[in-house]
């Protein structure tokens, strides 16, 4: 499984994996139960994580940094839990991410994102976006042009 492939569904808990996609739907398959298929539609709302990121002071910061950072700091451990106290999870976060913005990220989206980190702590996940390359595959190079 890759990062890429993981989404979340507006109205469903937990996570998912994109199985198949297509013009007219994707199909999904929950994190938490692997025997679980879901047909998305087109009038879902469906997030890529890696399209998520959160708010910090200067901009923003995409979701999967602050996943790297945490399982860097803490494995699948974390010091905090989803019922956490406010300042708890704020302060969580903060260490993580210090430049977080405290005006626009709340407790709700703290909480949203362990329950999340522990989805994925669940699997073994590395916490990269591939590049895609853009390159034409097969393409030469062209040799530079020299004067005789």
């Amino acid at each position: 499984m890759k990062f890429k492939d993981i989404v979340a569904v507006t109205g469903a808990p937990g996570l998912y994996q994109v199985i198949k996609a297509d013009d007219r739907a994707i199909v999904v398959e929950s994190l938490d139960d692997k025997k679980k298929r879901q047909l998305i539609k087109g009038n879902m709302v469906v997030s890529k994580l890696v399209d998520v990121s959160i708010y910090t002071k200067s901009d923003s910061e995409p979701l999967v940094n602050i996943l790297k950072s945490i399982q860097e700091k803490y494995g699948k451990e974390l010091p905090v839990t989803k019922k956490s106290k406010k300042d708890e999870l704020m302060d969580f976060l903060r260490e993580v991410l210090p430049d977080l913005d405290d005006e626009r990220v709340y407790p709700s989206n703290v909480k949203k994102l362990i329950s999340w980190y522990e989805i994925m702590s669940g699997y073994e996940l590395e916490y990269v976006v591939e590049e895609e390359n853009k390159e034409e595959e097969g393409k030469e190079e062209e040799a530079p042009a020299t004067e005789e």
